[in-house]
């Protein structure tokens, strides 16, 4: 395998919402730097759409947690609604971002399955001394997307988030 190649298979876990429900954000490329916030700088469509559909492009700009960003294009190779959300990347890396859509007790679970060839330039050249790096660095986003989209998801539905349990202190000694 080249050494700026890289897939990621990983999972999210969106309680409370069905697939229809996860499926209408993710289809929609334009929403990311609302939900992936942090994470998707900016996204411009690329044509007339009035919805998502196949062959749909947006231009994206993303980070992570090293100091560099990404620039390149999302065009939607296959929806199948509350099913599947397929997108070919291409530009500063090409490959394919698959989002499967499962309903399971109290939600959804998300397969998320990445296959990706790095091209921008510093990253392709470092990727044989620095891949674990590169590779850490795309595991930062994910749990921020997981988190994002059932936060966006309370919005939009007015739901209040869950509250996050508060650790007891520490008594002194």
């Amino acid at each position: 395998m080249p050494a700026n190649q890289y897939t990621f298979e990983e999972q999210w876990f969106i309680p409370g919402y069905s697939p229809a429900q996860v499926y209408e954000v993710l289809a929609n490329a334009t929403l990311l730097p609302q939900w992936w916030s942090g994470v998707y700088l900016a996204v411009e469509l690329l044509g007339d759409y009035p919805a998502p559909m196949v062959g749909a492009m947006v231009r994206a700009r993303a980070r992570g947690f090293l100091p560099y960003t990404l620039d390149f294009t999302l065009e939607a190779t296959r929806l199948e609604r509350d099913r599947v959300v397929e997108v070919r990347a291409r530009g500063d890396f090409d490959g394919i971002w698959r989002a499967t859509l499962i309903r399971e007790a109290g939600g959804t679970r998300v397969e998320l399955d990445w296959r990706v060839y790095v091209n921008k330039p510093l990253i392709r050249l470092l990727s044989p001394l620095l891949r674990p790096l590169f590779a850490w660095n795309h595991c930062w986003t994910t749990p921020r997307g997981e988190r994002g989209m059932l936060a966006y998801l309370d919005r939009l539905h007015g739901r209040r988030p869950a509250a996050t349990p508060m650790l007891a202190p520490a008594l002194a000694a």
